[in-house]
């Protein structure tokens, strides 16, 4: 397989502020992205780049469930004026930062959007990290067989910046082919399948979870398990709780903490086929360095 070439993004920070408006471009693309915090956008909504047609996501978190991450899926011909009347939307309170993506060029149309708009929002509805919070799906627009790969080709590289701008809300884990990064947790009757991916193990359909948990778990763990219940990527299924799809975690002891209902290190609970754990297979990939 070819090595992947390199890409080159670009963070513009505005105002000299890491927490503050950012503009992210990618080299060789005529898109751009446009990240603000909720309570700066009111002093840059004037700003050209929010004048034009695009794309935008409201992003935040479940006022009272932190671990439920919430996004909000738009277009618009202008930008700031539809972010604006989000803002003053009570439904749309959750939403703490914005990402706006345009064109430089001024070429991305209202058909664009839309096109862009459906795709991004029957992404998401595939993907359990973020609860999408739009009632409908969009509309669908027929557009001429090149501009659909051109604009599929914008949403690829939406997929690239959004993960460098601290929201990867369109991001699928690629999980390894190789046997040996397959692990296996088994305990207590439980079982459960994890799959290694460049962003932490990805739980596999079918695996085993605990209804109950120990009153020492944490708060931050707690919440997971009855979001994961809540959108339906565990139900009830003979006195267990099982995985009806996959599932990414960011790190090994969260998938376990999460499906044993207590606190323990994921590098020595899962082992794969023969018996090793993370932690020695990781050991002795160091010492093979």
């Amino acid at each position: 397989m070819a090595k992947s070439r390199g890409i080159t993004i670009t963070n513009y920070l505005a105002t000299g502020d890491p927490e503050g408006v950012i503009f992210a471009y990618m080299s060789n693309w005529t898109g751009q992205a446009i990240k603000i915090p909720r309570n700066l956008f009111a002093e840059n909504k004037d700003i050209n780049e929010l004048k034009r047609p695009g794309i935008y996501f409201l992003l935040g978190h479940n006022t009272t469930n932190p671990d439920d991450r919430m996004v909000y899926i738009g277009e618009a011909n202008n930008l700031s004026e539809r972010i604006i009347q989000h803002l003053r939307d009570a439904e749309k309170a959750f939403a703490e930062t914005i990402i706006c993506f345009s064109s430089k060029d001024e070429n991305l149309t209202v058909s664009h959007t839309k096109y862009l708009e459906l795709k991004t929002i029957r992404h998401i509805s595939s993907s359990s990290e973020f609860r999408l919070t739009n009632r409908k799906d969009g509309n669908s627009i027929n557009l001429p067989k090149m501009v659909q790969d051109e604009m599929d080709d914008y949403f690829d590289n939406m997929k690239v910046i959004l993960p460098t701008l601290g929201y990867s809300v369109l991001h699928q884990s690629k999980s390894t082919s190789k046997k040996s990064e397959v692990f296996h947790l088994e305990v207590s009757g439980y079982k459960a399948v994890g799959i290694l991916t460049s962003n932490g193990i990805e739980i596999q359909k079918g695996s085993e979870m605990k209804i109950d948990e120990t009153p020492s778990l944490s708060g931050s763990y707690s919440n997971l398990r009855k979001t994961l219940q809540e959108k339906g990527v565990v139900e009830i299924k003979f006195g267990k709780l099982v995985f009806i799809e996959n599932y990414e975690f960011t790190s090994s002891s969260t998938a376990a903490a999460i499906i044993l209902g207590y606190s323990v290190n994921g590098r020595v609970a899962w082992k794969d086929k023969y018996g090793k754990t993370l932690k020695e297979i990781e050991d002795e990939k160091i010492g093979a360095v």
